[in-house]
């Protein structure tokens, strides 16, 4: 075989190139160059990790100090703003909600508890027969409806700063400061009709919603996205996909000569591979770029691109065969098991999510979007401490101070066994915290509970 043969667009294989072109995109000129692909081996570059390695932290932090560094204080200013502002815009008789940052956390924790104990429906947490102390305690059924009714992210009336093409203006300033903070595709359950957003992707576990773009690590930590807001219109070099990834990487470091492939750019191998049956597999390379493009065949073809690794070394797995009705041993390339290995961080996002969403209903469609920020910051905070928690070899035992500190349904009652006081450490005692679960001292000589709780 003559390694040194290149194919072009009129070669059996028909490669499909771009002929020499500039493309200015949102990180500046890019050249874009006819690819001309060799069939010989890959050579497989250095790929150790050169970069700065994750420090370990000086300490766990509380649960409540990971999530807000992803809905952060000055989100919930925001949102208290112009929360307070669209209740008098929205009022007949200019009636302030006069809500603070205090009540949105709260909000936000019933919320987050709700998805703990799931019900049909926000009024049964506040019934009789069906009450949830841990939300019916901390606010009233009406102030809680309130609320929902009056959350807001920006200025209605503010037309001056208002992007016409933007469909998600309403939530912008919040989806925007939330990107930041986090610095394959996202279903947001939706089945409402009054969104200009709302998707239709078929086979999808929630196929009728609010489609997100999301750029995950393999752990399933969320490090950007893009809400996907429809078609333009407009023809781009790209495509939408393409589009995407380039908005999604922005800030990862990309060479200036970046040579971009759009959907047309896959080559078309031979059709000879489907013949020669599961497990076949073909490459091409492209020795000046470093890159390869790996065609393998399974049930049916994958086309695979990469700049680190191609077919070798080649391992088994077991798939099964229909025609056979047993399992069969099937080649596979390691660029497939590569993968295999790192794929999957936005399916392993969506399900930490599922477990403890909570569906709350609403006729403003933006509002599904802000509740899926504090799910994605809820899962980011957890993750992080996770790692966090590996990094320094240990796990956070007890109850934050946080929780501790915050003055909200700390209720002393009785049990059985006696126990030492949390506090002077001294007196054995049957009363303690309904809320932590501490025993303190409650007696008319000594009052251990009111100086733990609101003497700090």
């Amino acid at each position: 075989m003559d390694k040194k043969k290149k194919y072009s667009v009129q070669d059996a294989l028909e490669f499909i190139t771009a002929e020499d072109s500039e493309y200015e995109g949102s990180q500046g000129s890019y050249q874009r160059t006819k690819i001309l692909l060799e069939k010989e081996m890959f050579e497989t570059p250095e790929t150790t990790f050169k970069g700065p390695c994750a420090k370990p932290p000086d300490e766990i932090h509380t649960p409540l100090e990971y999530f807000k560094n992803f809905i952060t204080d000055d989100m919930l200013l925001l949102l208290m703003e112009q929360t307070n502002l669209y209740s008098v815009q929205n009022s007949n008789h200019l009636r302030n909600v006069n809500t603070t940052v205090k009540e949105l956390e709260i909000l936000i924790g019933l919320y987050l508890r709700m998805g703990l104990c799931q019900m049909p429906g926000n009024r049964a947490y506040w019934e009789n027969d069906t009450r949830c102390p841990m939300v019916a305690d901390n606010m009233s059924r009406n102030r809680f409806q309130t609320l929902l009714g009056s959350l807001h992210f920006t200025d209605n009336t503010d037309l001056l700063h208002r992007d016409a093409e933007d469909k998600c203006w309403k939530i912008c300033p919040w989806l925007e400061m939330f990107r930041n903070q986090c610095l394959d595709i996202q279903m947001v359950p939706f089945k409402g009709t009054h969104s200009p957003i709302r998707q239709y992707v078929k086979g999808k576990p929630h196929p009728w919603g609010l489609k997100i773009w999301a750029r995950c690590s393999s752990s399933g930590m969320l490090h950007d996205f893009v809400v996907y807001q429809g078609g333009t219109g407009k023809k781009t070099l790209l495509g939408i996909g393409g589009d995407v990834v380039e908005s999604c990487v922005k800030l990862c470091q990309l060479s200036k000569t970046t040579k971009f492939f759009d959907r047309s750019t896959f080559l078309k191998m031979k059709k000879s591979l489907a013949q020669r049956g599961r497990g076949s597999v073909d490459a091409r390379v492209n020795k000046e770029e470093s890159m390869v493009i790996v065609k393998w065949y399974d049930n049916k073809s994958v086309t695979l691109i990469s700049s680190y690794c191609a077919t070798e070394p080649q391992d088994t797995i077991r798939r099964w065969s229909k025609s056979g009705k047993a399992f069969v041993e099937v080649k596979r390339p390691h660029i497939v098991k590569e993968y295999n290995t790192f794929m999957g961080g936005i399916d392993l996002l969506d399900a930490c999510i599922a477990r403890y969403k909570y569906h709350m209903k609403s006729q403003r469609w933006y509002l599904y979007l802000f509740w899926q920020t504090t799910m994605l910051g809820v899962v980011n905070a957890w993750l992080i401490y996770r790692r966090d928690c590996k990094l320094l070899g240990r796990v956070r035992v007890g109850v934050p101070e946080d929780v501790q500190t915050d003055e909200v349904a700390h209720w002393p009652v009785k049990c059985e066994k006696r126990g030492r006081c949390k506090n002077c450490k001294v007196n054995a005692t049957t009363t303690l915290c309904e809320k932590c679960d501490a025993r303190l001292c409650f007696t008319e000589e000594r009052n251990c509970f009111k100086s733990y709780y609101y003497q700090r």
